[in-house]
């Protein structure tokens, strides 16, 4: 017998799910709870329901906003190399 594998379809993983989170010393920290839009109420992450819809659309906005801020942060890194090696290289003329 074989047994079928079904999706985790957790309101923590749902598109009408938006989670709860409080301020942390370093960081904010989820709480395991949050608002559903279905429903209109605040209800347990791991809770499920037959309104689960695939939340697939926001994991790509989230992760195109984190390639963007990265290359952002690589192209001033880049910057900042470039500006140090000429620096460097500018104190060898002078030395000899």
């Amino acid at each position: 017998m074989e047994a079928k594998k079904e999706k985790c379809k957790k309101c923590l993983y749902c598109r009408n799910y938006t989670a709860y989170y409080i301020k942390g010393i370093h960081r904010f920290d989820s709480i395991k709870q949050g608002y559903c839009c279905q429903y209109k109420q605040i209800v347990a992450g791991f809770d499920s329901c037959e309104h689960w819809e695939n939340a697939y659309h926001r994991f790509c906005i989230r992760k195109k906003a984190t390639l963007k801020t990265l290359y952002e942060l690589l192209t001033k890194l880049s910057a900042i190399h470039q500006i140090l090696e000429e620096c460097r290289d500018e104190g060898k003329n002078y030395n000899e």
